[in-house]
């Protein structure tokens, strides 16, 4: 493969609603973390480079426990700093990160080729890696996603946060942050915009696996500008980038869309932690 491949990594969550860190628990058939199978899983497609966007005090952990794909994949740290925001002293009294937008818009100078962009706490499978990086590989100025079942990636212990997609030949046409999706007796609902609405099951979703070119870096830039001048006052609004890049397809932005048969794992309660392991010793242990 020619060209170089950069995977970033979102892991500066506080993990809240699991209780602790989850890009450091141990949920692999080895004791693995969620973070170092999908940078194992990159490795194996071609990404030849990580950008992890972390919290400080969380980075001496998170370089030891990569220590088994150090020598075979060149590793970057950033931090996600509340401080760090288009416009100065932006943060005020905030005590918790501006969301997954400003996590990317972190690793705006280290990264200057094509990217693929997902989350420490989310296993996506290796054909959605080999998939993603052949996207990529095409060097054009298309961006992509690889999309998921809705049904196929809800916990069974709470609601979870999804980017419902609206898909058209291909391409993606729109893409909403819902919260709180889960199963109900009548079928699947969620919050969005205040409402509570029903949901298909098979309604293509976005688990946070984007391809990008740098042209997102601007985009970001940007939509961090607009939310701090309507949100900035907020201790908790984040600015998600699902946003970000509808933003951009209405602008003329061409995203793909790569569906993928492989399975999405994650922990969002703690009581998740179970099934994950069972599933990744079933899909790894051997």
């Amino acid at each position: 493969m020619s060209t170089s491949l950069t995977l970033v990594v979102l892991a500066a969550g506080l993990g809240s609603r699991f209780g602790g860190d989850k890009q450091l628990a141990a949920l692999g058939p080895q004791g693995e973390s969620l973070l170092l199978l999908s940078m194992m899983s990159a490795q194996q497609a071609g990404f030849t480079r990580a950008v992890l966007v972390i919290r400080p005090e969380i980075e001496t952990a998170v370089a030891r426990m990569l220590a088994p794909i150090e020598a075979s994949m060149e590793i970057v740290f950033v931090y996600q700093d509340l401080d760090d925001m288009p416009l100065a002293d932006a943060g005020g009294d905030r005590v918790k990160p501006w969301g997954t937008a400003q996590a990317l818009f972190a690793a705006r100078h280290v990264v200057t080729g094509p990217m693929a962009v997902v989350t420490a706490d989310d296993f996506y499978g290796q054909l959605a890696f080999s998939v993603m990086a052949t996207a990529l590989a095409n060097a054009t100025s298309d961006w992509h996603m690889v999309a998921y079942q809705l049904d196929h990636t809800l916990s069974e212990h709470g609601g979870v946060n999804r980017g419902i997609c609206q898909v058209s030949h291909g391409t993606l046409e729109r893409v909403q942050e819902w919260v709180n999706i889960e199963a109900t007796a009548t079928g699947l609902v969620g919050d969005y915009q205040g409402q509570t609405l029903a949901l298909a099951n098979d309604v293509p979703v976005s688990m946070t696996f984007w391809g990008f070119t740098p042209a997102i870096f601007p985009c970001l830039t940007h939509a961090l500008t607009e939310f701090i001048k309507h949100h900035g006052q907020s201790l908790t609004a984040e600015c998600y980038l699902p946003d970000v890049v509808q933003t951009a397809i209405d602008n003329g932005q061409v995203l793909r869309v790569w569906p993928t048969t492989d399975k999405w794992l994650g922990v969002t309660y703690p009581q998740d932690a179970h099934r994950v392991r069972t599933s990744l010793m079933e899909y790894w242990g051997d």
